[in-house]
């Protein structure tokens, strides 16, 4: 059903003024710093329900560089507000959430294999994940494949997090490091309630926490899964 226009307004409208209040103003894929001021927020785990998920935009089926992936918060088969985008759509920038006023509200969303995970590629320092190491979602492993997603950005190769693993890139097909980050469904996605309502919703900044466990708190190495609203 398609909003009337004054509807749309208030909508626009509403989430402008609320998103003033108390959100992060860091931006998505940034890892957390012993100085940030985000550092010690008690952190919540996400709905029982939240899995990671792709629209197949495409003609062709199956998950492919043209769709998009999501962190799906809510039971059901389709984007619904709030769920998170990990890579763009649009203007909309990976580490956006779904409003009802979205082009993409409504689309299906297809399931990733069992084997999909939260990984990082061990690449600096101690052989567990620490602050240097690049974290994926990655479809399968034990390697990094094509259209795999960054969720932080590669030292020292100007990849961005919110983009995918492509052919010939240097973080191909390397060994992700042991033990996964984040499994679903399971800890490790987090939220932190800014609007103090008890519930995850627009509001809230999404964290992985590694390691999980509660009770949690933004701690340094935790990765913001979600930008600025």
């Amino acid at each position: 059903m398609r909003l009337s226009t004054k509807t749309v307004a208030m909508v626009i409208s509403l989430y402008l003024i609320l998103g003033l209040v108390g959100a992060s103003e860091y931006q998505f894929g940034t890892k957390v710093l012993a100085v940030d001021k985000d550092i010690g927020r008690p952190l919540f785990a996400m709905p029982a329900t939240t899995d990671i998920r792709f629209w197949d935009t495409g003609v062709v089926p199956g998950y492919d560089d043209t769709d998009v992936v999501y962190i799906k918060v809510l039971p059901g088969f389709f984007s619904t507000a709030n769920d998170l985008r990990l890579t763009p759509f649009g203007n909309l920038p990976a580490g956006s959430k779904v409003t009802p006023v979205d082009n993409d509200i409504g689309m299906p969303l297809a399931f990733f294999p069992p084997t999909k995970a939260i990984r990082f590629l061990n690449l600096f320092g101690s052989p567990l994940y620490d602050l240097m190491d690049p974290v994926y979602f990655s479809q399968a492993g034990p390697n990094s494949v094509v259209n795999d997603v960054r969720l932080n950005a590669t030292v020292g190769t100007g990849l961005k997090p919110g983009t995918k693993v492509h052919d010939f890139e240097p973080d191909l097909n390397l060994v992700f490091g042991a033990p996964i980050s984040v499994t679903f469904p399971g800890p490790g996605l987090c939220f932190f309630d800014v609007n103090g309502n008890g519930v995850y919703d627009y509001w809230d900044d999404v964290y992985m926490n590694v390691p999980s466990g509660f009770p949690a708190e933004v701690s340094v190495n935790n990765i913001r899964l979600s930008g600025p609203v």
